[in-house]
């Protein structure tokens, strides 16, 4: 092993990942795709005489004696030196006859063994240097996926032969940890398989059939396995506390331990030896069936997975098989391939561009297609070439030449199915896509000629996200609430909120993020049971795993074997997320990125049109963020990702406990990396972040139960209509792909149960201002027959401005726009008004739009805009801030020509004094508000001015209210009063400034405020030597050369 990691009984529900019990932490990358191309019937076999080995037998007296040897051919398993007093089957185990051998074997079916305990002193015959021996062969029907053991006693420590994901293995735990020399498996062979420890050399060796393969540098002692009532040996799998596990499918002749190394020589006599009873009469060359698997669609620019697939028609000996796969080097170029079966024994080379050649010499196998981890040769990944813009083109991948040997001998006649092809539509943007998002918004408005904006403007669409990013902790479970986390110093995490616990908990930027500026839900639960692949399924296709048809439930192991229960059907009974997705938008693509693979192959469909890609341990937040950073993210709708890190920690040392939550602390760099990608590339702005985990943990296992340390989860959401900070109730795994396709404007197929759990995370856009952004402002102001609209700018060049407007019941008579400003659009659907504005100029002061309605009934009801977005020259969208304001009565006539002065606008000013805040400024008693009292300079009211007017009742200021409460962002009015009002920042330069801030305040190093300075406390009397504007900020530069605010709430004045 790797790490140490509590086994649990077969007779349970299992709860680790197949890569979880063995002893490597790298998943199998078996990346899915699709099947298409039509099963051809199998051939029939051909078969050849060859010549019978003439090794010479070597003497019985050559042969090394054993310290225990296990033989069946009495008909019982009987250990002929008397070591293993006692074996116990465990399941059926046959011993029989087998035609393709001399003498007995036993048979195991993958739910049998047996059990030879050892006692303490026969341990230490072994500890100074052994070696370990089977004679066996493996199944092809068989599991090979994960750790299947033929003969072992491992647990935390131990040795053993067995296979890891199609690799014969040798298990030694020497020098601190698992050293494990290994070979590509042959299944439906005979194989010879030696183990030698060699204490003194410093080695740990496996031989194959009398020759070295593989060997590892081990120096220090062997360390027992650990446990309790762990000692004894298993043949057929391997040792758990008083069971076994690991259980292989196949045939055993012998087995033997020996108390002493093995020399190079006497291996070979022994694998001589077995070897003369294996039958070489003939060999047998089989036939096959080959099939191209991938999506059936791709958008041009992104990466297309190809898997292909060759099972043999019955056992046989060919032993190499090679082709060809062809396309057309027009429509794809080749970019790389993984995920070979028996690694380096299957090889894919490009010969020239559109041509592929397949080299294989691993294990066929009979197995169906859909059991892609014994019969996928290959994926390949091929990049699609762009088309023209709104049209797609077909283009075919199929099978070439085929070869094949037998024992280096070419095999002539082969037959093999190969005439089966793959068809792919590779899809162009959208004609009128022209920033090429996927999706027709403002941002294309802003782009099109002038010629194509009224064509492109009445297919916009406002969708405040382009993208969502789903970031999963596997093993993560509830970590971030502020009030309390699990902790156990043994095997059973509790709740607690003792302050010396939780200063263990070192994230500081995870706290942050998702209680400050995400939405988060610290009670939401995983699917139970509460495992890895039940909970993946849950959230990739939108129902509870035990909802699912029995033959659709998979888990940790057949999703590591088996492609997705759809393989093969007509029509999708539980369509992904990302079937979803493609079938909504042909012209956006999705990417998945994931550390435990069986979530790319056995949980993602075949022929869904995703981006698949296994990552390293602890480089799947890499993977996204350089993803972020590509052109294929510009026009993909969804990524997905998984870390399996704290997953391994929580097997290996325990869920909750010290370790565990050291280990967390990485976490913050990871999240940063993602979220800071995100900011410098803009994205922060169109992409919703969900952030979840799959299950909890207790002890070093989880799913055994459902207390909440195993099933209590978080979900948070990050976006720009997310209610930051907001504390979230409930949620569910299954309603992942719920929050996936209401953020991205998608139905939801009757198949997937799952809902938007809390709606309170997610904000209209008439609620967004309340976040303060940094973003542009449409204000519409309505009276009973008139709604101004006006556009703040910032510092963004606009083109367009695209509006749905809720008329309230009133019918259109003109809408009036100043010089620049054009009407591109202008429609009304359900008495929703939608006007899309194109600017030749950058919008100014004025209102960019007048609407006049015509006379009616009911004047009375607010007219209200209700989403907006701006389109910027570079293509830009920009989901603004929206205002509403109604008034009673319509807007006066000009008393003079200069009755309104609109130079003001923008300026904040503060209320010194007490003030009144009206509704008007048309009358001798205007209808006021509310008043505001006179406050301490640190609370001083604040308002934005928006134009001066002159009344024969004085001047005014119409304002809009920037303070918390009953009239916040109502517009209203305010007298001219100097002694009163104040600007909010000072216009001149003091000479010296008191901090009244009660946190004090921040100073800068430079004007942009990126490099922070020295924190200023409270009361600390400064010189200041310059007042500044820049970057619609305005800064006091002080004696020392740093820059602090010039904000009057933050500092006062001295004389």
């Amino acid at each position: 092993m790797l790490i140490e990691v509590a086994k649990t009984p077969p007779k349970i529900l299992l709860e680790l990942k197949p890569s979880m019990k063995s002893r490597v932490l790298a998943s199998l990358l078996l990346c899915s795709a699709t099947l298409l191309s039509t099963t051809v019937p199998a051939v029939a076999a051909v078969t050849t005489a060859t010549p019978t080995p003439t090794n010479q037998i070597p003497n019985r007296q050559l042969l090394p004696n054993p310290f225990s040897n296990i033989s069946f051919e009495s008909g019982k398993p009987i250990d002929t030196t008397g070591q293993f007093k006692t074996m116990t089957p465990s399941g059926a185990p046959k011993i029989m006859s087998d035609d393709s051998i001399d003498g007995k074997v036993v048979s195991f079916d993958g739910r049998s063994a047996y059990q030879l305990p050892v006692a303490n002193a026969q341990y230490d015959k072994l500890k100074n240097g052994m070696s370990i021996e089977a004679f066996f062969k493996y199944d092809s029907k068989g599991s090979t996926t994960g750790e299947h053991d033929i003969f072992s006693n491992q647990q935390s420590g131990g040795l053993g032969l067995g296979l890891e994901g199609n690799k014969l293995t040798f298990y030694a735990h020497v020098g601190g940890g698992y050293k494990q020399p290994n070979t590509p498996l042959k299944t439906d062979k005979w194989l010879h398989a030696v183990g030698v420890i060699d204490k003194q050399a410093g080695k740990v060796k496996l031989y194959v059939n009398g020759k070295l393969v593989d060997e590892k540098t081990a120096t220090g002692d062997l360390k027992l396995a650990q446990g309790s009532n762990i000692n004894h040996f298993v043949l057929g799998g391997d040792s758990t506390n008083g069971g076994v596990e690991s259980l292989m499918t196949g045939l055993v002749k012998s087995a033997r331990l020996y108390d002493h190394v093995l020399s190079a020589d006497e291996v070979k006599n022994l694998n001589t030896s077995a070897q003369t009873a294996v039958h070489h009469d003939k060999q047998v060359a089989q036939a096959f069936e080959s099939r191209l698997v991938g999506a059936g669609d791709i958008v041009g620019g992104h990466t297309y997975s190809l898997n292909v697939h060759t099972r043999q028609m019955g056992k046989g000996d060919i032993d190499q098989l090679g082709y060809d796969v062809t396309y057309d080097p027009g429509r794809f170029s080749f970019v790389s391939a993984d995920q070979t079966l028996g690694g380096k024994q299957t090889t894919v080379t490009e010969t020239a561009p559109g041509h592929l050649h397949i080299d294989s010499s691993a294990s066929f196998s009979e197995a169906g297609f859909r059991d892609f981890a014994k019969t996928r040769l290959a994926r390949i990944k091929l990049r699609a070439k762009t088309v023209k813009a709104g049209t797609s083109e077909k283009a075919i991948i199929k099978f070439g030449n085929a070869t094949a040997s037998m024992a280096g001998a070419p095999v002539t006649g082969l037959k093999m199915q190969q005439d089966g092809q793959q068809a792919v539509q590779i899809h162009g943007m959208a004609t009128l896509d022209y920033n090429g998002d996927g999706i027709i918004g403002a941002g294309d408005i802003a782009l099109a000629p002038a010629d194509k904006k009224a064509e492109v403007a009445h297919k916009a669409v406002i969708r405040p996200y382009k993208h969502v990013i789903v970031l999963t902790t596997d093993g993560g479970g509830n970590p971030w609430d502020p009030k309390g986390m699990y902790y156990t110093t043994g095997r059973d995490p509790k709740w607690t909120t003792d302050p010396n616990v939780l200063a263990k908990r070192k994230n500081t930027y995870t706290m942050t993020l998702f209680n400050k500026q995400f939405a988060m839900s610290t009670s939401a639960h995983s699917v139970l049971p509460a495992i890895s692949a039940q909970n993946y399924l849950s959230m990739l296709h939108g129902l509870p795993w035990n909802t699912m048809d029995k033959d659709y439930q998979a888990t940790n192991t057949t999703a590591g074997e088996n492609y997705f229960a759809d393989f093969d059907k007509t029509v999708a009974k539980y369509p992904s997320v990302f079937k979803v997705l493609q079938q909504a938008n042909p012209t956006q693509s999705a990417a998945a990125f994931a550390e435990w693979t069986p979530i790319l192959n056995g949980i993602t469909e075949p022929d869904a049109v995703v981006n698949t890609q296994p990552s390293a341990s602890l480089k799947s937040f890499d993977d996204v963020a350089d993803y972020i950073g590509t052109d294929d993210f510009k026009n993909t709708a969804l990524t997905y990702m998984q870390s399996d890190y704290m997953d391994h920690t929580g097997h290996s040392k325990g869920w909750y406990n010290d370790n565990y939550w050291n280990e967390y602390a990485k976490y913050d760099e990871l999240f940063k990396t993602v979220m800071e990608k995100l900011e410098k590339t803009g994205h922060i702005h169109d992409t919703l972040v969900i952030a979840n985990a799959d299950h909890g943990g207790k002890g070093t296992t989880h799913g055994q139960d459902a207390t909440e340390p195993n099933t209590n989860i978080f979900m948070a959401f990050g976006g720009e209509t997310v209610d930051n900070g907001r504390h979230l109730e409930g949620g569910s795994n299954a309603d992942v792909s719920s929050l996936i396709l209401n953020a991205l404007h998608v139905a939801q197929p009757s198949s997937m149960t799952g809902k938007v759990f809390d709606s309170s995370a997610f904000l209209d856009q008439t609620d967004l201002v309340k976040k303060n952004r940094n973003v542009e402002t449409i204000k519409v102001t309505s009276t009973p027959h008139y709604a101004n609209v006006h556009l703040t700018a910032k510092d963004q060049e606009l083109k367009t401005a695209d509006m749905r407007i809720d008329l309230a019941g009133r019918t259109v008579d003109k809408i009036t726009t100043p010089a620049g400003t054009k009407i591109i659009r202008q429609t009304i659907e359900n008495n929703v008004l939608s006007l899309t504005l194109g600017f030749d100029q950058q919008p100014a002061k004025d209102d960019v739009a007048t609407i006049k309605f015509n006379p009616g009934a009911d004047q009375t009801s607010a007219v209200k805009i209700k989403e907006a977005m701006v389109g910027t020259a570079a293509g830009k969208e920009v989901l603004v801030d929206l205002l509403n304001d109604q008034s009673t009565t319509d807007p006066q006539q000009p008393e003079t020509p200069d009755n309104i002065n609109n130079s003001l606008r923008g300026l904040e000013i503060y209320a010194t004094k007490t003030i009144g805040f009206y509704k008007q400024a048309a009358s001798r008693h205007p209808q006021l508000y509310r008043w505001y009292e006179r406050k301490s300079q640190t609370n001083w009211p604040k308002f934005t001015i928006i134009k001066q007017v002159k009344t024969r009742h004085g001047v005014w200021y119409q304002v809009c209210d920037n303070n918390r409460g009953r009239t916040h962002n109502k517009i209203g009015y305010l007298k001219a009063n100097s002694h009163a009002l104040t600007t909010a920042y000072y216009t001149t330069t003091p000479r010296r400034i008191i901090v009244i801030a009660k946190q004090g305040v921040r100073s800068y190093r430079d004007t942009s405020m990126h490099h922070h300075g020295k924190h200023i406390r409270r009361y600390a009397i400064l010189r200041v030597k310059r007042l500044i504007k820049t970057n619609n900020q305005v800064l006091l530069q002080l004696n020392n050369g740093q820059y602090i605010t010039a904000d009057k709430h933050m500092t006062k004045a001295l004389r």
